[in-house]
């Protein structure tokens, strides 16, 4: 049976959380585009997001990089809501177990993906290899002249 005060809590959350995420997403989604503007790449440190369309190393590399990004921000939403589980807990011992698990989980995952992205520039370094470089090879065939 769920306890009335871990509800009112939830709901607590809800409303004061998902209001302004709400809000800020529709105020986002109704904003105006402006039309011909030259595109050009970021400045550093994003610099990383700019890839060249028509080249698959280049859509590999931002693909690599934004599946970076998208983890570390999910990693930190999932720390902030172990830290605030661990704030509405009230002193309830298992609430407590739960939000701090939360918080070890997004912490481990953090070092994980921290680690990941090291090894990976130690090993693309080591080889010399530059993703948004690699050149695929192609067999040109020519049609048979008749």
């Amino acid at each position: 049976m769920t306890n009335p005060k871990n509800i009112y809590i939830l709901d607590l959350v809800k409303k004061k959380l998902l209001a302004p995420i709400i809000v800020g997403l529709s105020y986002l989604a109704f904003a105006s585009s402006a039309s011909a503007q030259i595109v050009t790449c970021p400045l550093a440190p994003f610099e990383l997001l700019c890839f060249n369309e028509g080249s698959l190393p280049g859509i590999i590399s931002a693909l690599v990089s934004f599946i970076f990004i998208v983890a570390v921000v999910i990693a930190l939403f999932y720390l902030l809501f172990g830290a605030v589980r661990w704030i509405f807990s009230g002193g309830d011992k298992a609430a407590i177990d739960s939000a701090r698990g939360m918080i070890v989980a997004a912490i481990v995952g953090l070092i994980i993906l921290f680690l990941t992205f090291l090894l990976l520039n130690i090993l693309l370094g080591f080889f010399n290899v530059d993703i948004g470089s690699i050149e695929i090879p192609s067999i040109n065939v020519t049609p048979p002249v008749t």
